[in-house]
């Protein structure tokens, strides 16, 4: 697999500059020896140009998402993968404060993506940079060797962020408050709390109701990946999700509950 390899599925997705780009990635199936991270990093930066904005996940450490604990924006690794963390350390990335699922963005609308993170209840909704990318015209989620039928594609978790104050059924997923502070990269400091999720999930019983033409899925040399438009994902997810079709395996999703 190859820089040119990539760059040619995410045009045939119909990915063009001034786009707004948000990748999943596992560097693990990514690593075959032709590019560095840093490397792939300046390909996606070309692919969206400069009137583009590109996103990534830049979440903590699990062992670090306790109670109690400090978020560091400028100094907290990013537990996303290695194409994340050389992402955090590109200059002039913009990154979120948000312990839970912090992401990082470069481009017009990185701060419009990642300045309200902290004020989110639950860390995916309106004001979370997972949910703000449907608010722009040409935004799409991409999947670089993270699998097929959205297995990682975050954005779903706008669903239950968006139901759960008028669903029982989602209020059963936030049972948990976890506080922490942060310092910003100006080295302020405050406290934010976000509901903590719980519950099972099983994607591909989602992803069967999206056509090809909506998610588009491909393999480049042994690579499985995946292009959606941001929009379409959060906008059909969360429909679905109030007819009680849902990822979730557990809780049980019985139907009574989505009974109007």
């Amino acid at each position: 697999m190859t820089l040119d390899g990539i760059s040619a599925f995410l045009r045939r997705a119909g990915i063009e500059p001034g786009a707004t780009l948000h990748v999943h990635s596992a560097w693990e199936h990514l690593n075959s020896g032709h590019f560095s991270a840093a490397e792939l990093v300046k390909q996606l930066l070309a692919i969206v140009g400069k009137d583009g904005t590109l996103a990534m996940p830049a979440f903590p450490s699990h062992t670090m998402q306790v109670p109690g604990a400090v978020f560091d924006v400028k100094r907290t690794p990013s537990a996303g993968g290695l194409l994340t963390e050389v992402f955090r350390r590109y200059p002039g990335v913009l990154r979120s404060i948000n312990l839970n699922h912090s992401v990082c963005a470069v481009g017009p609308n990185a701060d419009f993506l990642t300045r309200d993170h902290h004020r989110s209840e639950t860390s995916w909704d309106q004001s979370s940079p997972y949910y703000r990318l449907r608010e722009i015209d040409d935004a799409w989620i991409v999947g670089l060797g993270v699998g097929h039928r959205l297995k990682v594609a975050t954005s779903l978790h706008c669903v239950e962020s968006a139901l759960w104050k008028e669903n029982a059924y989602y209020r059963k997923l936030f049972r948990e408050q976890v506080c922490y502070s942060y310092k910003t990269a100006t080295g302020e400091t405050g406290q934010h709390c976000y509901q903590r999720r719980t519950g099972q999930i099983y994607t591909p019983k989602l992803a069967k109701h999206f056509t090809p033409d909506e998610l588009i899925e491909d393999c480049i040399d042994g690579l499985e990946v995946y292009a959606i438009r941001a929009r379409t994902l959060i906008d059909k997810a969360i429909a679905l999700g109030r007819e009680g079709k849902t990822m979730y395996v557990w809780p049980v999703p019985w139907l009574w509950y989505f009974r109007i």
